[in-house]
């Protein structure tokens, strides 16, 4: 008999599709290559974010009563499930392999888990060699903590700023000017302290 898994979530689809691409070994742009989307409609796409469409789609068919299923099951455990992920491994990870585009999108990840959970889910330091990563997820637990009303974490006054301003995205492309100056209007201020520099809509849909 074929196990099904009911998807509800874009998180759901999003998990399935990144546990049958690693188990078949396919980096993210081979398997973008193959289906003919770019690589970042791919991360967005395992990331679960609503922005790749998928969330209205999937409520679109909640409100008819139907919904999707997959011959594997939901894969289920930490590296699968944002409120439960080491964060800290999965950004040493992703810095040695230097992923940058995907490490961006797992600092979005991380401000919407922890906004998602109630509390800035990197409770301890992630102890990063890479000073300006350690910054960024300062910068974000504390904007996360603020915006729940909460103390930040007592590691993240530890972090001290960076000394030239930093936008992540530019780890693995250019920026022209005029989006220079949009992103530094739009950084919440615990990642401006740290110069440190992303757009608040670009971190967390929580």
């Amino acid at each position: 008999m074929t196990l099904e898994s009911t998807i509800e979530t874009p998180a759901a689809a999003g998990a399935i599709i990144r546990a049958r691409r690693t188990a078949k070994g396919l980096s993210q742009q081979t398997l973008a290559n193959m289906a003919g989307v770019s690589r970042k409609f791919l991360i967005d796409l395992e990331s679960g974010h609503d922005r790749a469409e998928l969330g209205k789609t999937l409520a679109v068919m909640s409100a008819l009563g139907l919904s999707l299923a997959a011959t594997d099951p939901i894969p289920r455990g930490c590296d699968f499930d944002p409120a439960r992920r080491d964060y800290a491994t999965t950004f040493t990870r992703l810095i040695a392999e230097r992923d940058f585009e995907f490490a961006i999108k797992m600092l979005a990840d991380y401000a919407t888990a922890s906004l998602t959970a109630g509390t800035p889910l990197l409770q301890r330091s992630p102890r990063l060699k890479d000073p300006h990563w350690s910054a960024a997820l300062a910068g974000i637990t504390n904007y996360t903590a603020r915006r729940l009303g909460q103390a930040a974490p007592t590691w993240t006054r530890r972090i001290k700023p960076l000394d030239a301003a930093w936008m992540p995205a530019e780890s693995y492309r250019t920026i022209g000017e005029p989006m220079k100056q949009l992103t530094r209007a739009e950084t919440p201020p615990e990642l401006a302290a740290l110069n440190v520099f992303m757009r608040e809509r670009s971190l967390a849909t929580a």
